[in-house]
């Protein structure tokens, strides 16, 4: 029984905008499982179609790096075009080359054509997850819903599912018509995904024209040109070929530059750099997924030419890591929690790369069976567990893109995993070699445990919202303080602190916000003091009437505790907000700010327009619930419950102390 219905029937119906759109549901998890279902299939298919061409492995490996290397490239490439266009073309236009890929591989004549078709193959699947992120982050904004976990779930069980599904099934396929029927299976998955895009996703109305004005095609070309010859050697590293390491590094330089320099970079590299949280949830989906496919390939493998099995029996040795994978992914889905799914998954895999060691020719169906259980563990948990903490840390004007890395860095986890292959069997897959391999598979396997003990932002990410006075309903956690992270205070001026506060004391607000000063002169972080000024207030006609009265001469002065420090930058304001009408933003970019912690008063007034100002122009932004305050306690708490945690991650200042401290 198919336990995804489970996680779907928490979607509940859209029209009446109560909860996710369920429409969305089957093209979203149909498309997406475009490219496991061809990765995971081919595991089995490798021997059968050597030996149908007559290839070596050396040679066949390219089916499997040839598809990895396209979808590396194109997934991040391909998910920015979703941020700019909308996710419906994008995911048509691949849908749809899917299936021609499919065909150009069942009527493959040789090796090299049937490679382009997994090139081809390859490009073709990298819209749909990228399209199914960006639909679950729309969805979230609309609902209100700011954690869907059953969605996300949902998603990386139905990917999980058939990542380890796809060697079984691809060696029943095999059994009943050859190798060519891995290649028609996209076929019909393609019919289905146009079906069922044309009818389900939402259309989007953009500027066309101006978004291909904006499009940073050099940048996505030095990325591209940096991405393929860095991976190009991995898939076979020899010293002859240094020139690619080489290549890629001057790639790499160019690209760094462009994209620095740039007003709408493809990839914002201030912006990435700033979110070492990010950066570590991409190289843990490196680490784990190097495990699984060294696994998934070099087990299979061993079980055709070491065990002597064929690809059927083969594929169902296999069961038991698909279903283990399963039901931990279902089991586990619902719990938002992240480190802990990690840490499991790497003491898993270490045991299963350990389990290998003790296998070899004779032994018992029920020790292969037992391990590959073992092993079915961490790939039900690790890819869960990288997809939700990436939901939470990525920008989300950037989603598309964001997710697209994902898949990038475990694709470079599938190529490391390939030439490991390649390396341990050299003269076939015997289990000498798979032992070579179950060592290297548990070295990766403690780097992945180390860097997940080691990242604290875990210990924050998907944390249970709060109830606490000033912090009602905290929903996003603070994830980090960026390297290059500015304080902006807002309105803690003479004029505006003479009211009582509500629902949190001016004084304790204040004193809060002198507390994030000290600590972010200390280290040596920008701080930002904006003052307003009434005088040339905007005109404009409100219900509650122009501004009568002139103010005191001291109005605009900063507060005793703040003022006086050479290095603080101070902006005057007659607007709401910090950035109409003045050079906060430039001041900021700068000095390469990519995040903004706001406190100040009031918080439904000036702190939340600077806010959503700061989150339009691209900064993280996180916002000290307890460093700010508001003149209406109502206000205050719908600030802080609704729209801060929609624009940032709502925090406290002790939270924001600590994690400059390191």
């Amino acid at each position: 029984m198919n336990p995804l219905p489970a996680l779907l029937v928490r979607l509940r119906g859209r029209h009446t905008g109560e909860g996710f759109d369920r429409r969305l549901i089957a093209p979203m998890i149909v498309g997406s499982i475009l490219n496991p279902i061809n990765s995971s299939m081919l595991a089995v298919a490798l021997i059968p179609i050597g030996a149908a061409l007559g290839a070596p492995p050396s040679e066949t490996v390219w089916l499997v790096s040839g598809l990895y290397l396209a979808s590396a490239v194109g997934q991040p490439v391909v998910g920015r075009l979703v941020d700019m266009f909308g996710p419906r073309t994008l995911y048509l236009s691949g849908t749809a080359l899917a299936g021609v890929a499919g065909i150009l591989g069942a009527l493959a004549p040789n090796l090299g054509f049937l490679i382009l078709a997994r090139v081809v193959l390859g490009f073709a699947t990298c819209a749909a997850y990228p399209a199914s992120m960006y639909l679950i982050r729309g969805e979230s904004e609309r609902t209100g819903t700011d954690s869907p976990s059953a969605v996300l779930a949902a998603l990386s069980a139905a990917n999980q599912t058939v990542a380890v599904i796809g060697p079984t099934l691809g060696g029943l396929l095999i059994g009943l018509g050859g190798w060519r029927t891995i290649f028609t299976v996209n076929i019909p998955l393609s019919l289905a995904c146009l079906v069922l895009g044309a009818l389900r996703l939402p259309k989007t109305r953009r500027d066309t024209k101006a978004g291909w004005a904006g499009l940073d095609v050099p940048g996505m070309v030095l990325f591209a040109g940096m991405l393929t010859a860095l991976l190009l050697f991995l898939m076979d590293l020899r010293a002859d070929r240094w020139w690619l390491p080489a290549l890629a590094l001057a790639a790499g330089a160019a690209f760094a530059r462009r994209e620095l320099r740039h007003e709408r970079p493809f990839l914002d590299l201030r912006v990435l750099g700033g979110n070492p949280a990010l950066l570590a949830t991409f190289l843990r989906q490196t680490l784990a997924f190097t495990v699984t496919y060294a696994f998934m390939y070099g087990f299979t493998q061993w079980l055709e030419e070491g065990r002597g099995l064929h690809a059927s029996a083969a594929g169902l040795v296999l069961l038991p890591l698909s279903g283990s994978a399963i039901l931990v992914t279902v089991w586990t889905g619902r719990r938002k929690e992240v480190r802990g799914k990690l840490i499991v998954g790497g003491v898993a895999q270490i045991a299963g790369s350990a389990g290998i060691l003790f296998i070899g020719d004779g032994s018992p169906i029920w020790t292969l069976l037992a391990l590959c259980v073992v092993l079915g563990i961490p790939q039900g948990l690790n890819g869960l567990a990288n997809q939700n903490a990436l939901y939470h840390q990525a920008e989300p004007a950037r989603m598309g893109s964001s997710a697209g890395l994902l898949r990038t860095f475990m694709y470079l986890g599938a190529l490391i995993a390939s030439s490991a292959n390649a390396a341990f069997f050299t003269d076939g897959a015997h289990t000498s070699g798979l032992h070579g391999l179950a060592v290297f598979m548990g070295v990766v396997a403690v780097l992945l445990l180390a860097v997940t003990l080691l990242d604290r932002s875990l210990r924050r990410v998907c944390r249970e919202p709060v109830s606490d006075k000033g912090k009602e309903a905290t929903v996003m956690p603070l994830s980090a303080v960026d390297d290059q992270a500015a304080l902006v205070l807002v309105d803690f001026q003479k004029g505006t602190a003479a009211a009582p506060g509500a629902p949190i004391p001016m004084a304790d607000a204040v004193a809060n916000g002198v507390r994030l000063a000290e600590a972010f002169r200390a280290a040596g972080h920008p701080v930002v003091l904006v003052r307003v000024e009434t005088d040339l207030f905007p005109p404009g006609r409100t219900d509650v009437g122009p501004r009568s009265g002139s103010t005191p001469a001291e109005f605009a002065q900063l507060l005793d505790g703040l003022a006086g420090h050479e290095s603080d930058i101070v902006v005057t304001k007659r607007n709401w907000g910090a950035f109409h009408g003045t050079d906060l933003d430039v001041q900021l970019r700068r000095r390469g700010v990519t995040q903004v912690v706001l406190g100040g008063v009031a918080t439904s007034i000036g702190v939340e327009s600077t806010a959503r100002a700061a989150h339009e122009h691209g900064y993280h932004v996180a916002l000290a619930t307890d460093a700010m305050t508001d003149v209406d306690a109502g206000a205050h708490e719908n600030s802080v419950a609704k729209i801060f945690p929609k624009l940032g991650e709502t925090t406290t200042t002790d939270e924001v102390i600590s994690a400059l401290k390191g």
